[in-house]
């Protein structure tokens, strides 16, 4: 029986017992796109796949792996805008059928879809390669400010008088 694989996350190297750890790479500025971009939403998603903290796990010699993916997605774009003008065009023996630039697309979109996995681009990939992006991390004061207090009985400014209706329970004392 094959043995099973532990969840995303979870594996460890077998040498040592460390875990993968990833390390961010900290860039002043994204990478400049790609030239020849046909498109704008090509470019505008290369800014943004930047602007997006998953990106501070792709390394300098990874950046290579975005470039095939973002052009891909602009082919994939370009052909399904032509393959959408025309759903239709002439077979040679004259016969109607389906453009084949749907064909194509769809081969580019197979490459787009292996790219998104090893990328993380996605809330699946990103799960199934056990990354949990953190966005903003709040400190223990603004949590209390947020929702107890300064000291965790306040709230929005009003002392609590009662006790915790909990310990009643527990007290025994349910009168």
């Amino acid at each position: 029986m094959p043995r099973s694989k532990k969840p995303a996350g979870q594996a460890a190297d077998a040498r040592n017992g460390r875990r993968t750890e990833l390390v961010a790479v900290d860039r002043p500025e994204p990478p400049a796109a790609p030239r020849g971009l046909k498109r704008k939403a090509s470019r505008d998603l290369w800014q943004a796949y930047w602007d997006d903290v998953l990106s501070g796990l792709v390394q300098p010699a990874e950046v290579a792996l975005v470039e095939r993916w973002i052009r891909n997605v602009d082919r994939y774009r370009v052909l399904m805008d032509a393959a959408d003008s025309e759903p239709l065009v002439l077979g040679s023996m004259g016969q109607l059928r389906e453009n084949p630039a749907y064909g194509l697309a769809l081969k580019i979109e197979t490459s787009i879809r292996a790219d998104e996995v090893q990328l993380g681009y996605g809330p699946k990939n990103r799960a199934s390669l056990g990354i949990a992006v953190v966005q903003q991390r709040m400190s223990l004061d603004d949590m209390n400010a947020r929702y107890g207090g300064a000291d965790g009985r306040e709230h929005q400014g009003e002392e609590e008088d009662d006790e915790d209706p909990r310990l009643t329970v527990i007290d025994g004392d349910t009168a």
